[in-house]
């Protein structure tokens, strides 16, 4: 199959870009660690942030704890056990190369200690969105999707067909901090505080209108 110039140009920064993995943890661990709380049977809460004890017995699923203030996530005991005290989330960063704004989606896991404190980070780069600055998209991603994740590539392979699950995944990611933007979106994205999970890939390829005459 005959690929298009900026499949050829994707294809060629693909080999080219460093991992980002490290630095997707440090930011992770930094700036954008989740927060939560673990609720025992006895519904005594503890934060994991400040480590503040408290009682809370009602439905919600984020709360606000009474000593940090900060809006926690509540998680049942068991299944924090069960989960053998593991945290997933959907991480991307944002940054331009060679004039390309790019999106790379990860598939981040904390592990806790037994008591609670953060053990260690490890870091998958699921895929990769290339945008132009007048909208066109190419997406490349490590594995191959049919529901579930079959097959592992060793790099990554632009997907020629449906991008469902890769929109989706980027769609969901928490934006870390640190972005970069195309001056041509970033003119137009008032507040970087818009790039949040279930719209951050929708929002920039609806700024970036496509020019379909060029292509």
């Amino acid at each position: 199959m005959t690929l298009t110039p900026l499949q050829n140009t994707v294809s060629r920064l693909d080999k080219s870009l460093p991992s980002g993995d490290k630095e997707v943890c440090r930011l992770v661990i930094d700036k954008a660690r989740p927060c939560i709380a673990i609720r025992q049977g006895n519904k005594v809460t503890v934060c994991l942030c400040c480590g503040n004890s408290m009682v809370y017995s009602g439905n919600e699923r984020l709360v606000k704890c009474c000593e940090c203030g900060r809006t926690v996530e509540i998680i049942e005991e068991e299944s924090w056990l069960s989960t053998k005290r593991t945290v997933q989330r959907y991480f991307a960063t944002v940054d331009v190369v060679e004039g390309i704004q790019l999106i790379r989606t990860y598939d981040v896991v904390l592990r806790y200690s037994a008591i609670n404190r953060p053990k260690d980070v490890s870091v998958q780069e699921l895929c990769r969105h290339w945008i132009t600055s007048d909208g066109r998209c190419e997406v490349t991603s490590k594995r191959r999707f049919m529901g579930t994740f079959i097959t592992l590539f060793k790099s990554m392979k632009l997907r020629m067909k449906s991008t469902d699950v890769e929109d989706y995944l980027a769609n969901n990611a928490t934006v870390l901090p640190e972005i970069r933007l195309l001056p041509e979106l970033s003119c137009r994205l008032v507040s970087s505080d818009r790039l949040i999970p279930g719209n951050a890939l929708a929002t920039i390829r609806n700024l970036l209108e496509p020019d379909y005459s060029t292509i």
